[in-house]
């Protein structure tokens, strides 16, 4: 408690603390004015045992207290109402015309209803009466505690106003910047004099890279650097675009005992940042924070807490006096980026302004960006008007809702005769426009911003013409132009008409049987369709090594005669198929050729792909103007896919052919297996059967038994082979079958010994041909019945699981696995039993390849059958 009137710091120093929370979070004051001494200190102990963090300081006459108020920092003033020469109220008066804000409470032992009006209408923060006991202290100190709290929180909200206002008119100044370099510039400067960090620096992203773009005057060119995106801290703020806050940056974060306590703040002045209130704040941890703002579409993303990788996992400073730091995504196009060697020295409200900050910087620069690309357009568009084809005419506005001409391009002085350099807007109008004629208003186009296309007919300088016109509007910054294209329908309408004639031959193509009929359709087509004075097809054939005349018509062959196969170095038709791009040649007097061309004057030769060349000809040069070349490669492109499927056709063809012998030849297999085989195998058993009946030696019957076991091998093996070649067939006709279904039928058939099915879900089924399905899974069962135990285990022991992968199913057992290679298991005639046919997985695998399915087999814990049927 401070009793000391003449205590207090110099007046120059105070000054700049009136109307602030203490410096480096210390106490508060709070300032007692009580003209009886032991009243105002009974008052200031009080206050001083319930209030947390404030100090007090006591006065027993209004000029003391005013002395305080003036050359001190106070951050409340208690004061009794009667006292000698200057009541509570005009001390209030005094007070206030110092510091309008500062809370005052008035305390008396007078009280009267009169008093509490007045000193209400004064505008005291609070009006209490003294009283004996306790409890008149304690509301003293809670009325204390509220002024003190409004007083912060009145402050707090001045200085957000403040960044507010100011990041706001950052906001508007940022926006006029001319390039992205003096926008992170300004983000730089507006972080030090708005944010008050002193250490800040800006990173543009360039590729896949961090590049320094600005920094602060504390920041030497020493510490920074260039990061790769997803390096470090500043890597992966613009990799993720969220906010990354790191609190403590260890200088060897191996080293535990060299990592600060997040709970032992120490002396607050110590830090570097004065905003200690928020340090101590027990929820911070020692870690970095992915901070989410919440705000909808700023692209910031929060860090997973459960996230192995910690903010300070990631940093990775190139100056060894950082501590801590915040990183701020601005938008895609780099980071903004503060540091402190000290301990958590950003709060939340530092994130909120820097982010607001890196929010603007990121529209401005988007904005830029929109700039230069509408800038980039209108220079394209430029040099598109003077290269158009078709007739352009630019205007712009003029005094009195006129329009004025800005210019035409060469091509509108050819069809209409007039030019912006020896006529008028107005001249030109009425020349073009016929009467009656519709117009277009040009005010409603202005308006709408909108393109219009409509078809007109115009006066040319060869009669009256029709047109496809085109009004497009363009903002500039200044104004808005517009653009008038004309487009002649007569030559639209053809090339429409012709587009339409090729698709519908591309289509007869199609339908065309091999590729020397679609040679001869293309041929045709280029000289029926396109006018084209001649053409042909030449075909590349590997064997020869050559591009053979596959197809040349009528008219090509009176140009140039007949013409032989073409390969490697053999002129332009060679060139054009190995580059696979299109040749012309305006005047082929005027070029050397490595092979003669007859009369032909002028060549375009299309590219096939791999499939060959179609050269065009004609007598005229410079024949092959851009519109002809496009309409030739638009063929050619057609002739090609034609070509390509005609080639894929044939090899389905092919492939169905060989199919169909297989199937032939494990029909006749089979035959051969049910007839030629099991005859003679009858009458063996029918003859065995009878010797058993004649003969009645006992080791003579053990030798029959033997051979009734042979013979009921051989049965097995014939039955076997006759699945093998029926499985194999592909299945052409697929139902939706349930697999619990299947896997419980196949289940019944089979001797399952004691052993346990596990079955598939109910919902799980499978496109399958049923019959074949069940036997598959016979097959599985029997083989996890005989294979799954040893001689001496019991089968019973075993569980079979029938369940559901993400693109097929599996059945699996928990028996003893494979004793040879599972692949091997699947091969025909592979078996670990003697007894075996090794028949029953070849079947398994194909089944599943007769339905299309992928097999797999493993050895994990029990064999392991995986059918994938998705492909």
């Amino acid at each position: 408690m401070d009793t000391d009137p003449t205590d207090g710091r110099d007046g120059r120093e105070v000054d700049a603390f009136r109307g602030s929370e203490p410096a480096g979070g210390g106490p508060r004051r709070v300032l007692l004015v009580d003209d009886e001494p032991g009243a105002a200190d009974l008052a200031a102990t009080h206050v001083e045992r319930l209030v947390d963090g404030v100090e007090t300081v006591t006065r027993t006459s209004p000029a003391e207290a005013l002395a305080v108020v003036t050359d001190d920092r106070v951050d409340c003033v208690v004061s009794d109402y009667n006292m000698p020469g200057t009541d509570g109220l005009e001390l209030l008066e005094e007070v206030r015309s110092i510091d309008p804000g500062l809370p005052f409470v008035l305390f008396t032992g007078r009280g009267s209803e009169e008093i509490a009006s007045e000193a209400i209408s004064a505008g005291v923060t609070d009006y209490l009466q003294k009283g004996v006991g306790r409890d008149r202290y304690e509301m003293l100190a809670n009325s204390v505690e509220n002024a003190l709290d409004r007083r912060r929180a009145e402050r707090d909200l001045g200085e957000i106003n403040a960044k507010v206002t100011a990041i706001h008119e950052f906001a508007t100044e940022v926006s006029a910047a001319e390039n992205a370099g003096e926008v992170f510039e300004r983000v730089v400067d507006a972080a030090e004099g708005i944010l008050e960090f002193d250490r800040c620096v800006t990173a543009r992203r360039r590729g896949d890279r961090l590049v320094p773009a600005a920094r602060s005057a504390n920041v030497g060119e020493d510490e920074i650097r260039t990061f790769a995106l997803g390096e470090g801290v500043v890597g992966t703020t613009a990799a993720d675009e969220r906010t990354i806050v790191v609190d403590n940056l260890s200088v060897d974060p191996a080293d535990p005992d060299d990592l600060e306590d997040p709970n032992d703040f120490g002396d607050p002045n110590d830090l570097e940042d004065p905003k200690s209130p928020e340090r101590s704040d027990p929820g911070r941890t020692d870690r970095g924070r992915g901070v989410d703002t919440g705000r909808e579409g700023a692209g910031r993303g929060s860090a997973d807490e459960n996230s192995p990788t910690d903010a300070e996992e990631l940093a990775d400073p190139v100056a060894d006096n950082i501590r801590s730091a915040i990183s701020v995504p601005i938008g895609s196009y780099g980071v903004f980026q503060a540091v402190s060697d000290g301990y958590a020295a950003f709060d939340d409200g530092d994130v909120e302004f820097a982010e607001l900050l890196a929010a603007h910087a990121a529209d401005a620069l988007e904005q830029l960006e929109t700039e230069n690309a509408l800038r980039a357009e209108r220079d394209r568009l430029s040099a598109l008007f003077e290269d158009l084809p078709v007739p352009v005419v630019r205007t712009a506005s003029a005094e009195g809702g006129e329009r004025r001409l800005d210019a035409t391009n060469q091509a509108f002085e050819e069809t209409f005769g007039f030019s912006e350099a020896k006529h008028g807007y107005r001249e030109i109008h009425n020349a073009i426009i016929p009467e009656n004629e519709g117009l277009i208003d040009a005010g409603t186009v202005l308006e709408d911003g909108e393109p219009i296309r409509r078809e007109v007919r115009r006066q040319t300088a060869d009669g009256i013409r029709d047109f496809i016109l085109n009004v497009i509007p363009v903002s500039r910054s200044d104004e808005t132009i517009v653009y008038n294209v004309y487009a002649d329908i007569g030559e639209q309408k053809r090339i429409e008409r012709t587009l339409r004639r090729l698709h519908e031959t591309t289509r007869e193509m199609f339908c065309g049987g091999d590729r020397e009929e679609i040679a001869a359709l293309a041929a045709r087509a280029a000289v029926d369709i396109l006018g084209f004075p001649n053409s042909g097809v030449r075909l590349y054939d590997p064997d020869a090594e050559a591009l053979l005349p596959t197809a040349i018509t009528e008219e090509a062959t009176a140009a140039i005669g007949d013409r032989p196969a073409f390969g490697p170095g053999d002129g332009r038709l060679w060139e054009a198929f190995e580059s696979g791009e299109p040749i012309v040649v305006d005047d082929l007097d005027a070029v050397d050729t490595v092979i003669g061309y007859g009369d032909l004057r002028s060549l375009l030769v299309v590219p096939l792909g791999d499939h060959g060349v179609m050269p065009l000809g004609s007598r005229e040069p410079g024949f092959f103007d851009d519109t002809a070349t496009q309409l030739a490669r638009v063929l050619g492109a057609n002739v090609t896919v034609a070509l390509d499927h005609a080639q894929r056709t044939a090899q389905l063809r092919d492939r169905d052919a060989e199919l169909q012998r297989e199937i032939e030849r494990l029909e006749k297999f089979a035959g051969l297996v049910s007839h030629d085989l099991r005859n003679p195998l009858n009458v063996a058993a029918g003859r065995l059967e009878l010797a058993q009946t004649v003969v009645d030696d006992g080791d003579a019957l053990d030798e029959l038994d033997r051979i009734a076991d042979a013979h009921d091998r051989m049965e097995e093996l014939i039955d076997d082979l006759l699945a093998l070649a029926r499985q194999g067939r592909t299945v052409d006709e697929l139902e939706t079958v349930s697999l619990a279904d299947a896997a419980a039928r196949a289940w019944r058939t089979v001797d399952t010994e004691g052993a346990t099915l596990d079955p598939p879900e109910e919902s799980l089924t499978v496109e399958a041909d049923p019959e074949r399905l069940r036997t598959l899974l016979e097959n599985l069962f029997i083989n996890s019945i005989e294979h799954a135990t040893d001689s001496t285990a019991d089968p019973g022991d075993v569980t079979v699981s029938v369940g559901a992968l993400p693109d097929g199913f599996s059945v699996v057992d928990d028996g003893i696995g494979f004793d040879i290679d599972p692949e091997e298991a699947a091969e025909y005639g592979t078996s670990s039993n003697p007894r075996g046919t090794g028949f029953g997985l070849a079947i398994v695998r194909e089944i599943a390849a007769a339905h299309g399915w992928e097999f797999g087999v493993t050895d994990e814990d029990g064999a392991r059958f995986e059918f994938r049927t998705d492909g």
